[in-house]
C-alpha cells in the first residue's frame, strides 16, 4: 500500500461539508505523468511538491475545494537544452459537480462573467486528489519551457540574423507619399 493511497480516494463532498483542511508533501519523482519526458527530479527537499486543500461552500452554496500546489521541478530549456528549475505556485478553486451532465455544461464557451468562475470537476466519494494535484502541476509548467536568458548568452552580442529588420514607421511612409503629391 502506497503512502499516497488516501489521496486517491477521498470523499470530496464530505471534505467540503465538514470544511476540512489538509496539506502534505509528495516527491515529484512519484508523479509519473508529470515526470514523463523530464530530467530526473532532485531527491530530498528540493524535489518535493507541497500541496494544501481547503473545503468550503461558495456564495451560492456550491461545494468548492481550494487547492494550492508549490514545487520547483527541473525542466529542460528548449532553446539551450540545459536543465533548470521552474518555480510553480498554483492556486485554483474547484467546483465539485455530481454528474457528467453538469460537467458537460461547463464545456460550453464561458460567458465573460464565468471566466473567473471556479473550474468544474466531477466530485465523488472516491475523489482522486493525487490526480488533481498532478494535473495542476502539469498545467503550471509551459509545454515549451525556456530560460529568460540562457546561461552563457548574457551579454553576448546578438547575431546579425537575430536582429529584427529595421522597419520604417508607417507614419513616415505616409509622410513620404503625401510629400510626393
Amino acid at each position: 500500500m502506497h503512502a499516497h493511497d488516501g489521496l486517491r480516494a477521498m470523499d470530496a463532498f464530505e471534505f467540503v461539508r465538514l470544511r476540512r483542511e489538509a496539506s502534505g508533501t509528495l516527491p515529484l519523482a512519484s508523479l509519473d505523468r508529470f515526470c514523463a519526458g523530464l530530467p530526473e527530479q532532485p531527491a530530498g527537499e528540493a524535489g518535493q511538491l507541497n500541496w494544501s486543500l481547503r473545503g468550503r461552500q461558495g456564495e451560492r452554496g456550491e461545494p468548492l475545494l481550494d487547492l494550492s500546489v508549490q514545487a520547483r521541478p527541473v525542466v529542460v530549456c528548449q532553446r539551450c537544452l540545459a536543465p533548470f528549475e521552474w518555480p510553480v505556485d498554483a492556486r485554483v478553486a474547484l467546483h465539485l459537480v455530481r454528474s457528467e451532465e453538469e460537467l458537460d455544461d461547463a464545456d460550453l464557451a464561458p460567458d465573460e462573467d464565468e471566466l473567473d468562475e471556479p473550474e468544474k470537476v466531477l466530485g465523488s466519494e472516491r475523489f482522486d486528489l493525487l490526480a488533481q494535484i498532478e494535473d495542476e502541476l502539469i498545467l503550471s509548467v509551459p509545454y515549451i519551457p525556456r530560460h529568460d536568458t540562457c546561461p552563457g548568452q548574457a551579454g553576448a552580442p546578438r547575431q546579425a540574423d537575430d536582429a529584427p529588420a529595421e522597419r520604417p514607421s508607417p507614419f513616415a511612409v505616409l509622410e513620404q507619399l503625401k510629400s510626393k503629391k
